[in-house]
């Protein structure tokens, strides 16, 4: 029985019990997520764990429409579109054109491809074409780490009073406590904790497990 003083760290072990318990992760989805290691691909970068917490937020929100900045192999999107309503659409963006059509590939796999549509090319610069089809219910960030500001402030004019505003990697494992970095990542992501901290359009925290996300839900 652990005291006041004591505290639990988030480790494998834990994620390893979330994952067997609440984390209904089919075969599909463990191809797709193990996928990039055997392309040489960058990491999927989201655990399984997280993707449910996504999808639950997704639900929560009974979200039709939703945003996400970062596909990359489209794990993410997948969780993100299984919480949707049925006639939901998520339209998420992806730099990289091989990995936009790994997405594409995977999202057929998964039975999804009819409730995404996938954006290639430089966010910033085509985020505003889908404008038009807010507000939107909930929007995803998980892209350059200097761009978040960015889409967090595109997201808050563009997404509904109520809806869900998530951003993943806040933690960039654990530098984001290094006072003296001169990592422009990791400034960046310091200066977006204190932006969306002290907003007075959302109410705003960080969910603790993985590389930590942050959850704001618009005013």
């Amino acid at each position: 029985m652990t005291t006041v003083n004591e505290t639990i760290e988030y480790n494998e072990q834990l994620s390893q019990y979330i994952r067997n318990l609440f984390v209904v992760e089919d075969e599909t989805l463990q191809q797709i997520r193990e996928r990039p290691s055997k392309e040489g691909l960058p990491p999927h970068d989201i655990n399984p764990e997280e993707g449910r917490f996504l999808q639950l937020l997704v639900r929560a929100s009974n979200a039709k429409s939703a945003v996400e900045f970062g596909t990359l192999v489209g794990y993410s999107s997948i969780w993100i579109a299984r919480g949707l309503a049925p006639e939901g659409k998520l339209f998420t963006f992806e730099k990289e054109p091989m990995c936009a059509d790994i997405a594409k590939d995977n999202f057929a796999k998964a039975n999804v491809a009819h409730q995404i549509e996938l954006l290639c090319g430089d966010a910033h610069a085509l985020v505003d074409s889908i404008a038009a089809q807010g507000p939107f219910d909930f929007v995803f960030i998980d892209a350059e780490k200097t761009g978040y500001i960015d889409y967090f402030e595109w997201a808050l004019e563009n997404t509904r009073p109520g809806g869900f505003i998530v951003a993943h990697n806040v933690f960039l494992h654990r530098t984001i406590l290094d006072a003296d970095t001169t990592d422009e990542g990791v400034k960046a992501m310091q200066m977006f904790h204190k932006h969306v901290a002290t907003s007075n359009r959302v109410m705003s925290t960080v969910f603790p497990a993985g590389d930590g996300t942050l959850v704001a839900v618009t005013a």
